[in-house]
């Protein structure tokens, strides 16, 4: 039914444009908007470099595609002066780079994809800390599965707490992919359940060099 919105600048959103939205809305709302194709692959080999230039802040970075990165600072915050000050070079280095960005630091990289997206800017999560407070939107699940909880009246995370865990377990028992399964997301978060990541490897070019006798 047309183009859609994927991305917008700040000045965009100002004018009333949003992801998701229709480009014949949006032109509707603001007929002088400006628009550019997107480039889904060209974002990616984006992300990959940003990855492999982030390792600045830990020994290794993962994607969290489209937009995001996870970066392990574990054992190296002091280095930067603390978790603070670590958050603070990564705002400047990446916005004096153009890029805009929210980040946060947390046990669990489930817990700082939490904070990073429905938390305070630049959150940094203590021992002890709850984030029952957060949307479930908070746990990485999928559309379809953030409507049905929506409709049983879990709109946060502490509310999936108060539900029997064997409930949840038969309502999702046929759940196969993580973003489908509130459980294995909820444990993910608390640091119940490991959660795998595939770190960005750089790849070293081959030179091969041959000297002839002149």
């Amino acid at each position: 039914h047309g183009p859609r919105i994927m991305a917008v600048t700040p000045a965009g959103r100002e004018a009333g444009a949003r992801p998701g939205m229709m480009l014949a809305d949006a032109r509707a709302l603001c007929p002088a908007i400006a628009v550019a194709p997107a480039d889904p692959a060209g974002d990616h080999v984006f992300l990959e470099r940003l990855a492999l230039w982030a390792r600045r802040w830990g020994p290794w970075s993962a994607l969290d595609p489209p937009d995001g990165l996870l970066v392990d600072v574990t054992g190296v915050a002091h280095l930067f002066g603390g978790e603070a000050a670590l958050l603070a070079d990564v705002r400047q280095r990446l916005q004096a780079r153009g890029l805009a960005l929210r980040a946060a630091i947390a046990p669990t990289a489930g817990a700082a994809w939490a904070l990073a997206h429905h938390g305070p800017q630049d959150a940094i999560m203590a021992a002890g800390d709850s984030l029952d407070l957060l949307p479930v939107a908070a746990l990485r699940l999928d559309a379809p599965v953030l409507l049905v909880l929506r409709r049983l009246g879990l709109k946060r995370v502490g509310d999936l707490s108060g539900v029997a865990r064997p409930a949840l377990a038969r309502r999702f028992r046929m759940a196969k992919a993580p973003g489908a399964n509130p459980l294995l997301r909820l444990d993910q978060l608390l640091g119940r359940m490991p959660e795998p990541l595939l770190p960005v490897l750089p790849a070293p070019v081959p030179l091969v060099q041959r000297r002839l006798m002149g």
